[in-house]
């Protein structure tokens, strides 16, 4: 069994990123990716991620393993200087996933997780200087503005049939915060009923530590206990400790995990 590259990039992905598993008869039998990620915003403990899969059967599985931890350790290089991580992602009832990674070396401290939070009393101190004010998203343009300004804060999971989905909720509210009339960050809850989710929230790097996100958060979560909601959740990345200092402002109770994300650190 041998490893090749396909001969053009796939999916956008360049061709050295991207792994075929093929037997002594030409066949297929396994497949496996690489990517590449700088996010100082969300982890800035560790701020390059590479995420990889692979599938195939479970000799092909090994092999593949063997060259993407090979390939993460030449990317590493691209910023030496910075603390890298190399992570997939697993269903958290895949046992022998799970000890397929754990044999490996990786550590299973990262997950998707559902949190309860806590909405407290009151409106919200809203810092000096600063304003909240509804996005607008009355065009397509607004929309894509607001989605791009997100990919920007490495909020990249939303999308424009989404978002129109959650606008038309009972409960769906997006709002900025301002300073001195510059936008500064923002927020998105939707829901129905007594439920409402936290989709996003961010605050622009210069303006981060010094309380924004709490505030917005907290003005937030006000305005949707006047509509009526009682309980408000949001899905984190436990190993972001941005994401989860902010929770914790909040009383977060994990009522859930989604995906667990095994991994290593490569420096």
């Amino acid at each position: 069994m041998t490893i090749v590259h396909p001969q053009q990039p796939v999916n956008n992905m360049n061709p050295e990123d991207v792994f075929y598993a093929i037997d002594d008869l030409g066949t297929q039998t396994g497949y496996a990716f690489i990517l590449y990620q700088l996010q100082p915003g969300l982890y800035p403990d560790c701020p390059v991620n590479m995420y990889f899969s692979i599938e195939g059967d479970p000799g092909s599985r090994y092999l593949l393993f063997g060259a993407l931890v090979a390939r993460a350790r030449q990317l590493q290089n691209v910023n030496p200087q910075l603390r890298a991580r190399l992570y997939t992602s697993l269903n958290p009832q895949d046992s022998q996933g799970r000890e397929f990674y754990l044999h490996n070396g990786f550590d299973l401290e990262e997950s998707d997780a559902i949190v309860a939070l806590q909405i407290p009393f009151g409106d919200g101190r809203i810092p000096m200087s600063c304003a909240v004010a509804a996005v607008p998203l009355n065009t397509w343009e607004e929309q894509q503005n607001l989605l791009s300004r997100l990919q920007m804060n490495e909020i990249t999971y939303l999308d424009r049939n989404t978002l129109v989905e959650m606008m038309h909720l009972p409960h769906f509210i997006a709002l900025g915060l301002y300073r001195n009339a510059g936008l500064i960050g923002e927020v998105i809850m939707a829901g129905q009923g007594e439920q409402a989710e936290l989709v996003a929230i961010y605050i622009e790097p210069s303006s981060r530590h010094q309380g924004m996100a709490k505030a917005l958060l907290h003005r937030t979560m006000a305005i949707m206990a006047a509509e009526g909601v009682t309980q408000v959740s949001a899905r984190v990345m436990t190993r972001s400790l941005p994401q989860m200092h902010l929770m914790n402002d909040f009383g977060a109770l994990q009522v859930g995990v989604n995906v667990l994300f095994p991994g290593m650190y490569l420096s």
